[in-house]
């Protein structure tokens, strides 16, 4: 009883938008949010600010600030590790198969959500208009057929990874994507700004037109 009232309480404060399948967002948890352009460009150091091809731009701009390691720290790297596991242990309680992690898809998660960290907005949409798809084509990882993007904001870094994942089983739209049974590939990101600021989490869950690069 004393965890399941842990979660409700990780759950009222963790706020969520529906999957990029179901196209729709849920309530925003204060007024005005999600914000509907970035707040805080400035936060942003542009590598190529004249390239004119979108997703060109996007890998010289956004994607190159992924670290080699691809998360901040050893402690996002466990939460983003404990996202996945979570992920599949909900897939089996449904009979569904389990999802392959790719790099690939780790680093486009991520690069999304420091993003959004960086400029202080929330959307499947960058603000140059790039949906998830096209960011995991643009990366180079590849085509996709099915499938697409869960977010989060955890207040604080206020819900662990199984919280994240039970309010995204929990919730209409999200629900629909995480028990895909057409979906193959999981992908994580997680990521906040600095201290005090929300955290921001992406998790994409995709299958590919051919086979994906690692």
């Amino acid at each position: 009883m004393r965890k399941l009232l842990s979660i409700c309480l990780a759950l009222a404060l963790l706020c969520l938008c529906c999957a990029c399948s179901g196209g729709s967002r849920g309530e925003p948890p204060i007024p005005g949010w999600p914000p509907t352009s970035p707040r805080q460009p400035g936060r942003l150091a542009l590598a190529d600010p004249a390239e004119m091809d979108p997703y060109a731009w996007w890998r010289k701009n956004i994607l190159s600030l992924v670290p080699t390691g691809t998360y901040q720290n050893e402690y996002y790297r466990e939460r983003s590790a404990q996202i996945v596991r979570a992920t599949n242990e909900r897939r089996a309680a449904y009979g569904l198969a389990p999802l392959q992690e790719l790099s690939g898809l780790n680093r486009v998660a991520q690069a999304h959500a420091m993003d959004q960290a960086i400029r202080d907005y929330w959307s499947h949409l960058n603000p140059e208009a790039l949906s998830s798809r096209q960011r995991i084509e643009a990366a180079g990882v590849g085509t996709v057929s099915a499938g697409g993007e869960n977010s989060a904001i955890s207040f604080y870094n206020y819900s662990d990874g199984a919280g994240i994942v039970y309010g995204f089983e929990h919730h209409t739209g999200h629900r629909e994507l995480l028990l895909s049974p057409d979906v193959k590939y999981i992908g994580v990101g997680i990521y906040d700004y600095g201290p005090g600021e929300n955290e921001f989490v992406v998790q994409l869950l995709v299958d590919f037109a051919n086979a994906p690069q690692s």
